[in-house]
């Protein structure tokens, strides 16, 4: 019967689960009792956090619902069971050791015991654990073979809830026989569902085994129970298997289970009538490693929930929120869940609740929400919470708080936790802090460093390296490497990575996935950017070429086994961002057979995540696929009453950014529409930039113009300028596209009577960035004098009255004779033809697609030609092409251009 230790996957098989504290069951007890406890349950939600690092809090949870199902068997024996209603656990526990009991008594006993395991302290708990141990489980021994699979299952659960540990020989014989009765009835009679989901609950305990072994023979009940699923109950406990047992669920029966959950929905069987349902529901599908896929499911479910949310039970209403802020979509839910998490908020001032909060909260109550987080940072008991450093992680990012004191100050108390606490070290739990590090450091744009931190995390993930077996899981050292790589802290950690990272990366590299090979990315990412910006050493440069050639090995892997399984828009995302994070590896035909491999892609399962993930890399690589940009403006326009404006404004200014314009203005008037609903919740930056999208477009409605051409939301912008916390970039990048839309009002819609108020801003630009030529306009310029044998027939970096720089500017009499350039700007009145010469570098175009120009050139070119400019281009791509090295071959192509004759 010792056979199943081999199955386990933890070294501390004994070790024992985390204590919820805050349940208790109604068992067989006195109806006083019941009544009360029934009121109790009756206030109850299940927790359906979605965090992926709170799974396991989910298996507790689950037994919340098993425990309701368990009381009712308890309650419906028909035995003859007569325990002495004891007046503690220890006359509890006595009456079932000593007297002469059945199996089926022997049961409903423990789980009578476990109402008063609940309300013990700790050490009392120890002692029923070892009671349990030295004085039930050898009598038991001799009832196992006798049990039915409902009898096994209840026992094995509240063993295990009872920190029994696996590796005691009668709680392996119980689990080896209730494995052994599923396998036998396959294909015949079916497993209870209710046993089912016990087994798999504790089974998933701790995680001590490797699930989709134990419980191989467990699919074939699941698969007849989702064919006969009528009920909510139902609906509820395949929802826990199928997320118990995630590993080992294919595409198809999901999606027989999802289309009997529509129909469920459909006839009103599972509705807001039923939000246990919906939630379990909403929990099992937004597993990460489907929840792209159930988006449209999802999506119902929440709509469902909206008006449930008051009466949600706080760990509920906090998975709906962190369900919304993952896929960004129903948009109908921001203003509930505003509402819903504010009372929240007050009920329970925590740092969970204060991070649910924050990302639906107003500009105005930033200041507040502020002194809230100072206050719970300087909580002791704040920060003995579950997780506590988790939420206070994301309320300082949501919050964007640039305030040194408070990221030194929450740093600072991670740091006593990684000391202080050994579970930090269990399961490489202190990874999660290396994770946060590296992209709040990232945020701040490399110039926040906590020193200490670092170097305490980085000796962590190197020990773990070269001492652990996580050391030789590849997605476990990928983590570590790329956190040791980015920060250094190392010997010789000025000069090179360790070699040990390197070896065991070469050695590792035919395993590595899309995910490992993004995080190590990343790493080499971080440290050249913080730590090797000015000087790249020798012997870095060669291990970094190194890491460069494994990605790339890599990435054409993952890339040819798509053939086989083609992969989805979010994993062609990540191999993407994995190779643009190098610059070496943007020039290489991976990168660009990677880019290519988007115009193969389905648009059938778009959501919200996936399209901001397509528009962040089509904006970031510049590479222009038009049947996947028209697809994301088809989301849009049928979605636009679920997508968020932040959505809109991603996909808006991809478009605007490649020059793409969709085929049907129906989508940019759904977006206009949507922009308008959610102004009050979008940042001003994502605003001007979606206004200035639709103004290239052409199709701005006039209230938009109104709304943010006025004196509200102009010290809306200052304010947010304010507190932004990446002062070196976020105030510039934001007056520049103010500017720019400015500009665009002014010479497209001169019937809105916006006026040009940016000049000032234009001087003081113009005086901070002096002129520096390129070696292309250097060269063009000698040309253009050898060509018009004079200087002073053409200006240089000639600045317009609305911004614009032209390169080179050239006067034509009526004659067509070049002349002087005038010291003012010519008007059309004085019959003078002004010639714009603009020259386009290749980041002007598309980076496929040499033709297709990009927005923001498109429209200075209309603009120049509104303001009386003849627009010319030259290419430098043609410019330093082949046939122009011929000799007079550049000369002649200026003729040609300016259509001068010799």
């Amino acid at each position: 019967m010792r056979q199943l230790q081999l199955l386990r996957r933890h070294v501390n098989i004994g070790a024992k689960p985390p204590i919820n504290r805050d349940r208790l069951d109604l068992l067989q007890i006195s109806s006083q009792q019941q009544a009360t406890m029934v009121n109790y349950r009756m206030t109850r939600s299940y927790s359906t956090d979605v965090d992926i690092g709170k799974q396991l809090q989910q298996v507790f949870n689950d037994m919340d619902e098993l425990d309701n199902r368990e009381i009712m068997n308890i309650n419906d024996a028909s035995s003859g069971l007569q325990i002495s209603k004891g007046q503690n656990a220890q006359e509890l526990l006595k009456s079932i050791c000593r007297q002469p009991l059945s199996g089926a008594e022997q049961v409903q006993g423990v789980a009578m015991l476990w109402m008063y395991y609940q309300r013990m302290t700790t050490e009392e708990k120890l002692s029923v654990t070892e009671q349990l141990q030295a004085q039930l489980m050898p009598s038991m021994e001799t009832h196992i073979s006798a049990m039915d699979i409902d009898e096994l299952s209840s026992c094995y659960l509240h063993l295990r809830k009872m920190h029994v540990p696996n590796s005691d020989s009668t709680l392996e014989r119980i689990l080896a026989r209730a494995l052994k009765l599923i396998e036998l009835e396959v294909g015949g009679r079916v497993i209870p569902l209710s046993a089912l989901s016990r087994l798999l609950v504790a089974i998933n305990l701790e995680r001590a085994f490797f699930t989709p072994l134990v419980c191989r023979n467990f699919t074939p009940h699941l698969e007849r129970h989702i064919a006969d699923c009528q009920t909510e109950q139902q609906v509820r406990l395949l929802s826990t298997c199928l997320f118990q047992l995630h590993t080992l669920i294919d595409d198809e029966l999901l999606d027989k289970y999802k289309q009997r959950v529509g129909n469920l929905l459909q006839a009103g069987t599972i509705s807001r009538a039923t939000p246990k349902a919906l939630l379990k529901l909403l929990h099992m599908l937004n597993l990460p490693v489907w929840s792209n896929r159930n988006t449209a499911l999802i999506r119902h479910l929440m709509l469902e929930l909206r008006d449930c949310l008051p009466q949600l039970e706080s760990s509920d209403l906090k998975s709906v929120c962190r369900t919304f802020l993952h896929h960004q979509e129903p948009a109908t839910l921001i203003q509930p869940l505003k509402e819903a998490t504010e009372e929240l908020l007050q009920r329970e001032p925590s740092a969970d609740a204060l991070s649910c909060a924050v990302p639906f909260a107003d500009l105005q109550q930033r200041d507040a929400y502020i002194r809230q987080f100072r206050e719970l940072l300087e909580s002791k008991a704040a920060w003995e919470l579950p997780n506590a450093s988790g939420h206070f992680f994301s309320v300082l990012r949501a919050l964007k708080i640039a305030d040194v004191r408070y990221c030194d100050a929450y740093w600072t108390a991670v740091m006593g936790q990684l000391e202080t606490c050994p579970k930090q070290q269990q399961h490489l739990r202190f990874l999660r802090h290396c994770q946060r590090y590296m992209n709040f450091n990232n945020n701040l744009g490399g110039t926040y460093r906590h020193h200490n931190i670092e170097r305490k995390l980085s000796r962590m993930c190197l020990d773990a390296i070269e001492h652990s077996v996580a050391g030789r899981l590849p997605s476990k050292f990928a983590h570590l490497a790329a956190f040791v790589m980015a920060y250094g802290h190392t010997p010789f950690a000025w000069k090179k990575f360790p070699n040990l990272l390197l070896s065991k990366v070469l050695a590792m590299a035919p395993q590595f996935d899309i995910l490992d090979c993004f995080l190590l990315s990343r790493g080499m990412q971080i440290a050249c950017e913080l730590r090797f910006r000015q000087h790249v050493p020798s012997l870095l440069a060669m291990q970094l070429s190194t890491l460069d050639s494994v990605l790339l090995s890599c990435s054409e892997r993952h890339l040819a086994n798509s053939e086989e399984q083609p992969l989805g828009a979010s994993e062609l995302s990540v191999i993407v961002r994995t190779l643009s994070h190098r610059k070496s590896l943007k020039n290489t035909q991976i990168y660009n057979v990677a880019l290519s491999r988007y115009k193969t892609l389905q648009c059938e399962d778009l959501n919200s995540r996936v399209v901001r993930d397509m528009a962040y890399n089509f904006n970031s690589s510049h590479f222009f696929v038009p049947e996947l940009l028209e697809s994301m403006f088809d989301y849009v326009a049928q979605q636009h009453e679920h997508v968020t404006g932040d959505t809109v404004e991603k996909v808006l200014t991809c478009a605007y950014n490649l020059g793409y314009t969709p085929a049907s203005l129906e989508s940019l008037d759904y977006a206009a529409t949507v922009l308008l609903r959610d102004f009050d919740h979008m940042s001003g930056l994502s605003l001007v930039q979606s206004c200035l999208a639709l103004c290239f477009y052409k199709t701005i409605p006039e209230q938009l113009i109104n709304q943010v051409f006025c004196v509200k939301f102009i010290q809306r912008i200052e304010d947010e300028i304010q507190i932004c916390y990446s002062k070196a970039t976020y105030p510039g990048l934001v007056l520049n596209r103010v500017m720019q839309l400015n500009r665009t009002v002014c010479l497209d819609l001169p019937e809105t009577n916006v006026p040009w108020f940016q000049q000032n801003y234009v001087e003081a630009q113009l005086s901070k960035k002096p002129f520096v030529p390129s070696d292309f306009s250097t060269e063009v310029k000698h040309f253009l004098k050898a060509l018009l044998k004079d200087e002073n027939y053409f200006r240089c970096n000639h600045t317009t009255p609305y911004g614009y720089q032209i390169d080179f500017v050239i006067h034509f009499d009526k004659d067509k004779k070049p002349m002087p350039a005038t010291p003012v700007e010519a008007t059309m009145l004085d019959r003078i033809t002004k010639v714009a010469i603009l020259l386009l570098k290749l980041d002007s175009f598309c980076e496929n697609d040499l033709t297709a120009l990009r927005g923001p050139e498109s429209l200075k070119m209309k603009h120049l030609e509104m303001m009386g400019y003849k627009v010319l281009q030259i290419n430098e791509h043609d410019w330093n092409s082949k046939y122009m090295l011929a000799p007079g071959a550049k000369a002649n192509y200026l003729k040609c251009l300016l259509q001068i004759s010799s």
